[in-house]
């Protein structure tokens, strides 16, 4: 008898490929689950990874290694990724339309899109701070 195989029954779409998904993504490429597809949406095929920016800083690493490589990592969990940013969200629905109009549906989605900070509003922070996020920003500076 020859083992038939698993039906997709499940699919897991991950928004952002922040450091949660990146652990995500690295688990699942070690143990993956039967009968589910795993999809990756990013905008950009490396996400950066902001634990590394105090090194960074430091002079410890170069800019160029706070980069996930996303590509990389979807292809070792057996994901797929989408370049692409999510705009927006039907729950009822269970389907995220991406920025050039495609929608993706699933049936458990998980959102870890990364914050951008809105300290320029607070008084002084103009002429006295230096915004961290988004991460380009300032490793630009």
């Amino acid at each position: 008898m020859t083992p038939q195989a698993i039906p997709l029954s499940r699919d897991l779409v991950l928004v952002g490929g922040g450091h949660t998904h990146a652990l995500v993504l690295r688990m699942w490429g070690m143990d993956p689950l039967p009968g589910a597809r795993l999809t990756v949406i990013d905008p950009n095929p490396t996400a950066p990874y902001s634990g590394m920016l105090p090194g960074m800083v430091a002079g410890h690493y170069a800019r160029a290694d706070l980069e996930i490589d996303l590509v990389r990592l979807a292809r070792f969990a057996g994901a797929r990724l989408v370049v692409d940013a999510a705009s927006s969200i039907d729950a009822a629905a269970r389907r995220i339309t991406l920025g050039s109009g495609r929608e993706i549906g699933y049936d458990v989605a998980s959102l870890d899109v990364g914050i951008h900070a809105r300290m320029p509003s607070l008084p002084g922070f103009v002429e006295h701070g230096v915004p961290v996020k988004p991460l380009d920003d300032f490793a630009g500076r």
